[in-house]
């Protein structure tokens, strides 16, 4: 034997250890396993409690740090050298590195091939990943069981890896034109990954390239079917791109110029831009942040005009053009595609214009287009023809990445991700304003500038700011109206005009002649609004009567065919809307859009339910009653929802009245109609918990078995929010029982995830699994959720994925979850599924991906957002300090949980608490007080209100606390956590306070 040879271990197949050319017997399992284990960390030092756990697992010695001694003392004779296992940092290192460990080697190679294929160096590529999938062996994605026996995310994340190397090599041979060849590879892949859609999108390349254009067809629809089956879920935007391009028989779109010149058909401002600067500033704000936003606002508010100026000051941001197109002459739904491919650069002449005859598909088109463009367009006037818009536009923007959009409309799109910018007068000059201090207001100004172009030298001081005054004052700071006023200076003295105002809309009916025929007098803005109106919708009073027969039937077993009917009749029900808003119905504006609470919630059509509850409640004339009060909390909570931006501040200018509006609500006999239920929400938010509790018992004990479960389910989430698992258990139950009762396949889809959750705390993983699956079926009855909670339907997945050890369905789920964020163009959704993710990978030991994950979270988090911002916000500083722990970086982890620990506080949600508690932990053990960490997880417990059985951190702590602390001295730490009251708890897991106890004592003896 070489005694001067380096040791090598191998780990894929069959477990050996060599120096030379000779083999060294390693007898035993623990012996393989702590070889094994110590091989991994590539001589780096590994934790005695980390050895202890992986070798004797649940079976612990009486002593395991004496035991672990003497199994090193063992290893050490076997090899034959007492310097290949040295004691180091608390632990013990194996005197190896990466190229010495087969699996490590491997991962080196599979890291370096990606990098070389990303780089365009298909070749490089080819050749490192061939080494790397030929270091593997056959069959990718199975775990090394070796691994898996002392390190089973270890082994997990190898076997991931590998899956990756296999469909990187394919990636590469296919780039250099050996499309057999990777068919092959890729072929072999599915057979046992059959749900790996980039592995399935590669195929379908790969047999195309050969000329199997069949095959590969049918290949998208084994996997489509797989994907429904085992995921629930349909293809990613990558696969069905493909599907189409195979069906059009077209190759991949080219990539853009980058350099080229920015293309755009905005219109060149013919005056100048007044005012707005506020609104400018948060339309910035908005695209930066979204993909979607709408300026809201009546006739005449200057909609246009601002999204114009938007929309060029920031043109050469968007590589691939801005774009304007005005649907004012669109009169039919079925041509908005149309429009908006003419207005998105030139046809291409009669090559396109016959493909359009072939293919009658605008949306496609359209999508091709600006698949992989850096576009923006600006949809203006979408108003009349809002349905259509609104369903073209979540289309292109789920299938563009690239695309954002920049929306004018006197209603909200109601698309998942929509911000809003409502527009109201320009602001007026104050009663008793000087000259100086009224030639500021911005109306003023647009009035002086415009009327200075007809008639020069025109200005305000102290002759003409009296009359000046009355104008922008008598037509409310309106900006059409402001710059048709000003045009008839023309003719007309300012006193002359001033006093003709009573008959304002007869003074001011001729305009520009080159204006758009509906902003050419005030007249044709009246006009153009009434013709918004069909003959259905002018006679919608029948329309009303079908909402008020289906409405109940939202809450039985024949939810599904009302919720169709509803869908179907939604635009005349809010063309009936619009209709007593615009009239001063107050009461029946409140009472029909109350009337749409239901639909709304169960949708999760937020922006509607904000806009259209605000609409109603705007309307003059209305006093406090129980409808009126109900909308108003109602709507308050919408809000919210739709704008966490500016949430917080606005709920406490409101909180005063809110408190009132608490008041009045609990002072009725009972809250009016299903919808008085929703007014417990905003209540809880405000922390008003006397209000919330009283309106929520009364509905619990109510005759109405309805809202009886309603109101149950919603004491439910409180009580989990409060770690009162207890009663959460007890009232998802009865939510459940009175939903079965009633028929309502809502609440039932709403109460069974709850369910499923605490039945993950109590190992009853099939159990869970049973109860997601049955929350699946049941939504999917009802049709589409609302993207916002397709999100948070796939984390739950991932989460019980993980705890059942289905790593490829986590993944595939994870990508899943990722596509509705972008749909949903939410940056707090996405920045979830980033922390989330990384949470993942550093349980798997990929920790630059978890790192590169975590990055990208930070950069995509926005302070003044609540919810979810202050939960995502918590999950990032939790996973980062994950990360640091890895890394062994204390410090960092210190300071990212207190970042995690202050935004968890924010949450007022003690189980998201528990996972800062749960890293607390982790950062007490790494310092080597498992005392402490052993009271931070019993504390951790009691924030979430029960002991978490199948989390493998958690699972993972108490094996090391265990080893180190012995059976009873754990159990006795464990339980002081476990029994302090949750307000003590959120106390004791402040990472301040460990920081305090680090600084002030010693490790606890071994």
């Amino acid at each position: 034997m070489d005694g001067d040879a380096r040791l090598r271990v191998t780990l894929l197949g069959a477990f050996q250890a060599s120096r030379g050319d000779a083999a060294l017997p390693v007898p035993g399992a623990r012996l393989q396993g702590l070889v094994v284990r110590l091989a991994l960390a590539g001589g780096r030092a590994v934790e005695q409690g980390v050895l202890v756990d992986a070798i004797w697992a649940e079976d612990l010695p009486a002593g395991p740090a004496h035991a672990l001694q003497a199994l090193v003392s063992r290893l050490r004779r076997t090899l034959g050298s007492a310097t290949d296992v040295a004691q180091a940092a608390g632990g013990y290192r194996l005197d190896v590195d990466a190229a010495d460990v087969d699996a490590l080697r491997f991962e080196q190679l599979a890291a370096a091939g990606r990098d070389r294929l990303r780089a365009g160096d298909p070749n490089a590529a080819a050749a490192v990943l061939g080494e790397a999938v030929a270091l593997w062996g056959d069959r990718p994605g199975a775990e090394p069981a070796v691994v898996a026996a002392v390190a089973p995310a270890a082994a997990t994340r190898l076997a991931h890896a590998s899956v990756e190397a296999a469909a990187d090599l394919a990636a590469a041979e296919l780039t250099l034109g050996r499309a057999d060849a990777a068919a092959a590879r890729l072929t072999a892949l599915l057979a046992e990954h059959p749900v790996h859609e980039r592995a399935a999108a590669l195929l379908m390349d790969a047999l195309a390239a050969q000329g199997r254009q069949a095959e590969a067809l049918a290949s998208y629809e084994r996997v489509r079917e797989t994907l429904a089956d085992v995921l629930g879920t349909d293809p990613g935007a990558a696969l069905r791109e493909r599907h189409l391009r195979l069906l059009r028989a077209e190759p991949p779109a080219p990539a853009a110029d980058a350099a080229r010149t920015r293309p755009s058909n905005l219109p060149a401002p013919l005056t100048s831009f007044i005012g707005r600067d506020d609104d400018l500033a948060r339309i910035d704000t908005l695209l930066a942040a979204g993909r979607l936003v709408t300026v809201l606002g009546p006739g005449g508010a200057g909609k246009t005009r601002l999204a114009v100026e938007a929309a060029r000051r920031h043109r050469r941001e968007y590589r691939d053009g801005a774009w304007m197109i005005d649907l004012a002459s669109v009169t039919e739904p079925a041509k908005v595609g149309a429009a908006v491919l003419a207005g998105t650069g030139p046809r291409g002449g009669a090559m396109f214009e016959a493909r359009m005859r072939v293919e009658g598909d605008e949306l496609d088109v359209l999508a091709d287009r600006l698949g992989d463009r850096q576009s923006l367009l600006l949809v203006d006037n979408c108003e009349h023809l809002i349905d259509a818009v609104a369903h073209l536009v979540a289309a292109l923007l789920s299938r563009c990445s690239g695309l954002r959009v920049l929306a004018t409309s006197r209603e909200p799109l109601a698309v998942d991700g929509e911000a809003l910018v409502p527009l109201g007068p320009l602001a007026l000059p104050g009663a008793d304003d000087g000259v100086e201090q009224a030639r500021r207001a911005a109306s003023v100004r647009l009035f002086t500038e415009r009327a200075a172009a007809v008639r020069p030298h025109f200005d305000v001081d102290e002759t003409t700011l009296p009359e000046v005054r009355r104008v922008v004052r008598g037509l409310d700071g309106m900006p059409l109206a402001l710059e048709l006023a000003a045009a008839r200076l023309r003719t007309l003295s300012l006193p002359e005009l001033a006093n003709g105002l009573s008959g304002r809309f007869r003074l001011l009916t001729t305009g520009s002649r080159t204006a758009l025929p509906r902003h050419r007098t005030l007249r044709a803005v009246i006009a153009w609004s009434w013709e918004l109106l069909s003959e259905h919708e002018r006679t919608v009073a029948e329309r009303v009567s079908i909402l008020a027969r289906y409405d109940p039937q939202l809450r039985g077993p024949g939810q599904p065919t009302a919720m169709r009917v509803i869908s179907a009749e939604y635009d005349n029900t809010l063309a009936a809307l619009r209709r007593r808003c615009g009239t001063g119905d107050a009461s029946g504006a409140v009472a029909l859009a109350l009337n749409l609470t239901w639909y709304w919630q169960m949708f999760g059509r937020h922006p509607d339910a904000a806009y259209w509850l605000g609409e109603a409640l705007a309307v003059p004339g209305g006093e406090p009653a129980p409808d009126r009060d109900c909308a108003h909390a109602i709507y308050l909570i919408n809000r919210v929802v739709t704008r966490p931006g500016t949430a917080a501040e606005e709920v406490a200018g409101d909180r005063a009245q809110l408190r009132e509006l608490a008041d009045r609500l609990l002072a009725y006999p009972q809250p009016p109609g299903p919808y008085g239920a929703l007014t417990a929400l905003p209540l809880a938010f405000l922390q008003e918990e006397k209000a919330t509790f009283a309106i929520i018992e009364h509905l619990a004990g109510g005759d109405d078995v309805w809202l009886s479960g309603l109101a149950r389910m919603f004491r439910a989430q409180f009580a989990e929010n409060a770690g009162e698992l207890d009663k959460m258990r007890t009232d998802v139950e009865a939510a459940l029982t009175c939903f079965r009762q009633v028929g309502d396949r809502w609440g039932q889809a709403n109460a069974l995830p709850m369910r499923a959750q605490l039945r993950q705390y109590d190992d009853d993983l099939d159990g869970a699994l049973a109860d997601l699956r049955e929350a699946r079926s049941l939504a999917g009855e009802l049709g589409s959720l609302s993207l916002g909670e397709e999100v948070f339907s796939d984390l739950r997945w991932i989460d019980l994925h993980l705890r059942r050890g289905d790593t490829d369905l986590a993944i595939a789920m994870i990508g899943s979850a990722r596509e509705w964020a972008r749909r949903a163009n939410s940056p707090e959704m996405l920045v979830l599924v980033d922390a989330w993710e990384a949470v993942f990978w550093v349980r798997l030991g990929d920790l630059a991906r978890a790192g590169q994950l975590l990055d990208d979270a930070e950069r995509g988090l926005h302070g003044g957002t609540t919810f979810p911002g202050d939960h995502a916000r918590t999950l990032v500083g939790s996973a980062r300090a994950s990360l640091c722990l890895e890394t062994g970086d204390l410090t960092g982890a210190e300071k990212a949980l207190e970042k995690a620990y202050a935004a968890g506080l924010e949450t007022r949600d003690l189980p998201i608490l528990s996972l800062v508690a749960v890293n607390a932990a982790a950062l007490a053990g790494a310092h080597g007080r498992h005392h402490e960490s052993a009271v931070l997880l019993g504390a951790a417990s009691r924030l979430r209100g029960a002991h978490d059985r199948t989390d493998r951190q958690v699972r993972e702590l108490t094996h090391r606390g265990r080893a180190a602390l012995g059976e009873e001295a754990f159990a006795a730490a464990y339980g002081k956590g476990w029994q302090l009251d949750g307000k003590t708890a959120v106390t004791e897991v402040d990472p301040a306070r460990l920081h305090r106890k680090l600084r002030s004592a010693h490790p606890d003896p071994e």
